[in-house]
């Protein structure tokens, strides 16, 4: 009997170590992904800038270059955008638009810069379960609660994660 316990135990660690892996794997490679698709937007806006400066330096007009690098543009703004989406999925989060910061999906403003979060994951919000922190032996956390709302926000959130007041 104990032989077996433990298998099982350690074939359950074993799973856990594997799934987190790939999550690991999965998150890493679409920060690459992402990284390359936001350089390659710096270079096209860097050539756009150049060529505007060469244009207007010798008195020209702007024309079929710019309708090129705009199209350009549009399609990286595209990949940049689906791959922040696989993002989220993993990650089970939302980025904020205005300072990037990975927000929970059950937020309604950015705790950062207080940004309201619009639109959705394509993973829908799994129903959370309340376990009591004492009996697990888990560590309280620290919260703040919105004066507003009376929701909980984490201790280092400057804004109300459902409201969007400014927290003290």
């Amino acid at each position: 009997m104990p032989l077996d316990d433990w298998r099982s135990k350690l074939a359950k660690a074993v799973k856990t170590v594997k799934d987190g892996t790939g999550e690991l794997y999965q998150t890493t490679k679409i920060n690459v992904d992402l990284g390359k698709e936001q350089d390659n937007l710096k270079k096209l806006y860097y050539e756009i800038g150049k060529k505007v400066h060469e244009i207007y330096q010798y008195g020209g007009s702007l024309g079929k270059f710019f309708d090129e690098k705009y199209l350009e543009i549009k399609e990286v703004e595209e990949k940049i955008e689906e791959l922040q989406k696989k993002m989220e999925e993993i990650k089970k989060v939302r980025v904020c638009i205005q300072c990037g910061k990975e927000v929970d999906n059950k937020a309604k403003f950015c705790p950062k810069c207080g940004s309201a979060m619009t639109g959705e994951t394509k993973e829908e919000q799994k129903a959370s379960t309340l376990v009591n922190e004492k009996e697990e032996g888990i560590p309280e956390l620290e919260i703040k609660i919105c004066p507003n709302c009376k929701a909980e926000n984490q201790i280092e959130d400057k804004f109300c994660l459902s409201c969007g007041r400014t927290l003290l």
